[in-house]
């Protein structure tokens, strides 16, 4: 009887000596998604998680494959331009891509590129979807579209970090 009450003793003294280890659950921050922009003289600021308002503004990251084993990145951004802010019936699209992107300055003026899959290029879009609809983009006979990609890089989950200046 008096080695059971021993090992109960020792039992009990082994639960109240062992403490339970306190795990604490650390929120990660979002990915958040930055755009600025001057559209016909107006400012256009956007932030937010790249989870929410996908429909006002979105980036897509894309890694082709080319048949020699390499690779080209391209890098697509779409904003839902407000109707106020070009005095239209309804928002407009304003895109650029960046084919092959890295952390540099890139002039465009190909007046179709836009029409191209794979090519970096801008457009803007106005009363998308009607017989008013208008599509302006850069050309060859004017002074080129500078976007000047300032740095470039990719979080944890392989997402795509882009801050630009000169949009």
């Amino acid at each position: 009887m008096k080695s059971k009450l021993i090992i109960f003793c020792v039992i009990i003294s082994l639960f109240t000596a062992c403490e339970k280890e306190h795990t604490e659950v650390i929120a990660k921050d979002s990915y958040i998604q930055y755009f600025q922009a001057n559209i016909a003289g107006k400012p256009i600021n956007i932030e937010g998680p790249i989870a929410t308002n996908r429909d006002i503004f979105h980036g897509s990251w894309t890694i082709l494959g080319n048949s020699d084993g390499t690779s080209n990145e391209m890098y697509t951004v779409n904003v839902k331009v407000p109707k106020e802010v070009l005095n239209t019936t309804i928002s407009s699209k304003f895109q650029f891509q960046i084919f092959d992107i890295k952390a540099r300055e890139y002039l465009i003026n190909s007046k179709n590129a836009f029409q191209k899959d794979f090519s970096t290029h801008i457009y803007l879009v106005t009363e998308l979807g009607t017989s008013a609809s208008k599509t302006f983009t850069t050309t060859e006979s004017k002074t080129a579209f500078k976007i000047s990609i300032s740095k470039y890089q990719k979080n944890q989950r392989m997402d795509p970090f882009l801050l630009s200046e000169g949009i």
